[in-house]
């Protein structure tokens, strides 16, 4: 199951629920797919898709699949990655009237680079994406960068002593 999730911007994002329709009716995708389609009002001829999913379900969505798409939320990407799933990012831009600005150009490239997710900027790269995220490995996300930080403020205290 691939489950798809965009968060609750108050922003359609279209481009990408097209998208994942036009590679299920290629048969690019054959699996289930479930869709959290936020404010976009968008219906599929394929599949169920959900305004909002409650937390706990989101979580349990997140377990059962295979891997995730999802927007360049920060908190999405995060907990996808902390429960060992892969990610597929499609970062919301502003020229589309998905967002204000293009803030999550940025956090896509940020785990990019550290090599957590797949990246998509052009949305007709989507079919390209789910190949390599079946067949590559990603870097395991701990808090490690989190725990490191809290360590040298725990150093500095001491320090102090």
């Amino acid at each position: 199951m691939i489950f798809v999730t965009v968060g609750t911007q108050n922003f359609p994002f279209v481009r990408l629920f097209n998208e994942i329709e036009k590679l299920i009716e290629k048969k690019i995708i054959k699996e289930e797919v479930i869709m959290q389609v936020g404010k976009s009002n968008f219906e599929s001829k394929y599949l169920e898709t959900y305004d909002f999913i409650e937390n706990e379900k989101v979580n349990k969505l997140i377990e059962k699949s295979s891997f995730v798409i999802t927007h360049a939320g920060t908190g999405s990407i995060i907990s996808i990655l902390k429960k060992n799933r892969k990610a597929i990012v499609v970062p919301r831009m502003a020229k589309y009237a998905e967002h204000v600005d293009d803030h999550q150009l940025e956090i896509t490239r940020v785990f990019a680079e550290k090599k957590y997710i797949e990246p998509v900027y052009d949305i007709n790269k989507l079919q390209e994406a789910i190949y390599n995220v079946k067949k590559f490995n990603y870097m395991k996300y701990t808090d490690n960068e989190n725990n490191l930080l809290a360590k040298s403020i725990l150093e500095y205290i001491e320090s102090l002593d």
